[in-house]
């Protein structure tokens, strides 16, 4: 075995090992309180929310961005910013968790302000713990920390969906069976699906230019190279992001709302869909996701053309163009993954297991192990 092998197989183990100190973690129980409601139950999403808000921050205002480009000092210092932003969105998301969870401030009415803050400080420690963790994977595990660390959480749940949904069919025999194994069908298809939809790009087709006479005082001789290389756009490039962040919101400021307290309620998914389709549109209007201007420079500096384009300002406006086409479908596609738990409800399925027929769930889950994949033929090869 070659040191290389070795050195991912440690890299595999340590992973492990900070997964299994999650899953620990998680079984921690907030003090004084009779629900098991866990220190952890905000998990990595206040950080990823975080990162939105950091990357927005970087292309709106020159401060932020003059920062993020300085190197490593730079991007030591937005991390720092990141991880602050990420204790005020834990400090403002958990008192709205704990309220929408727990029952016992009832029975506490004397205590209530008390048991909020302890509870408060527990959950926003959790999740800058949580935070810590996949850092650690990202550096010495095998990375994608943040995705590990959901889909550790995604798949125990799952375990015990699968066993209940089936345990539930199962008691009304040949019907009952019939419907498991239909809803089976149609949750492996909405996997492949979600594989397509994650991987599939928009090839945009290069050409190279070469000068073979520079010496020339007359016309410089050009000739096109016989390969032709594309540029591949995610048509879903920003992922599970507006999902997130649109959940965020809804959480943290329209939940008190009567209309869209009910998470399976129309207004609340129609909010919802739209809120999705403005975050896609962020990423696209603002190049937050694929810097378009860059690209069409770094086209032109290094003598490669779309064909039919000229080079500089028509080729940014058609990049842009191109973007703001597939992200609309892009945004379409995230709305229909993200509301297919809530069409599972309605069509009379189990609320635990509806949460593996889309939304994050999904995405998180089919992205993860598509990640895992690509970095494991990485070391392979």
């Amino acid at each position: 075995m070659n040191i290389k092998k070795r050195d991912f197989i440690s890299k595999i183990y340590y992973t492990l090992f900070i997964i299994i100190i999650y899953r620990l973690g998680y079984f921690i129980p907030l003090p004084f309180l009779n629900n098991r409601v866990s220190i952890l139950s905000l998990g990595i999403m206040p950080y990823i929310s975080a990162s939105i808000l950091t990357q927005l921050m970087c292309y709106m205002f020159p401060f932020f961005y003059k920062i993020q480009q300085d190197g490593e000092i730079g991007i030591k210092k937005i991390n720092n910013i990141t991880k602050v932003l990420t204790i005020l969105i834990s400090l403002i998301q958990a008192p709205v968790y704990i309220n929408m969870t727990l029952s016992e401030f009832s029975y506490f009415i004397n205590c209530k302000n008390i048991l909020m803050i302890t509870s408060i400080i527990c959950i926003t420690t959790g999740t800058f713990f949580t935070m810590w963790l996949g850092e650690k994977i990202n550096a010495k595990g095998i990375g994608n920390g943040n995705s590990l660390i959901i889909m550790s959480g995604i798949l125990s749940r799952f375990i015990y969906s699968i066993i209940d949904e089936i345990l539930n069919r199962i008691k009304n025999q040949l019907l009952g069976i019939t419907i498991l194994l239909f809803e089976l069908f149609i949750w492996l298809l909405i996997i492949g699906i979600s594989i397509i939809i994650i991987n599939f790009v928009k090839k945009i087709h290069i050409q190279y230019v070469n000068k073979l006479n520079n010496y020339s005082s007359n016309l410089e001789e050009v000739y096109l190279r016989n390969e032709i290389k594309f540029i591949p756009l995610k048509v879903v490039y920003p992922g599970i992001m507006p999902i997130i962040f649109s959940q965020g919101i809804l959480i943290t400021i329209f939940k008190k709302i009567n209309n869209i307290n009910n998470i399976y309620g129309i207004w609340y998914n129609l909010l919802y869909s739209i809120l999705i389709i403005i975050i896609t549109f962020f990423y696209t209007f603002l190049s937050i996701s694929i810097p378009v201007k860059k690209i069409s420079d770094d086209l032109k500096i290094n003598g490669v053309y779309i064909p039919n384009i000229k080079p500089g300002k028509d080729t940014c406006f058609f990049l842009k163009k191109i973007v703001s086409q597939i992200y609309f479908v892009g945004s379409l596609l995230l709305v229909i993954i993200a509301l297919l738990p809530s069409i599972f409800i309605s069509l009379g399925g189990d609320k635990n297991f509806s949460f593996f027929f889309g939304g994050t769930t999904i995405i998180i889950m089919v992205g993860g192990l598509l990640d895992i994949k690509y970095t494991i033929n990485s070391y392979i090869l």
